[in-house]
């Protein structure tokens, strides 16, 4: 079942399945974070925003909002 990025707790791993924003999905792209990509959440602020992820050796900062944009499945 897919579901948004800003679903899921810190320590989660996820697969990117889907980004529904177009501008999002360059700005992603051009830090290394590409549909099929293995995400882990590595932190959360109390309010969830900003949420921290880890692609392969990079971490990437997103905006709540941004993070709600990002579909994804929970990694097996």
């Amino acid at each position: 079942m897919k579901s948004n990025l800003a679903d899921y707790k810190v320590g989660d791993k996820v697969i990117l399945k889907n980004v529904l924003d177009s501008q999002l999905t360059i700005q992603l792209y051009s830090m290394g974070c590409i549909v099929g990509e293995e995400l882990l959440i590595e932190r959360k602020a109390p309010f969830g925003d900003p949420i921290i992820i880890s692609v392969e050796d990079s971490f990437i900062s997103l905006r709540k909002d941004d993070a709600q944009k990002m579909q994804v499945e929970l990694s097996e």
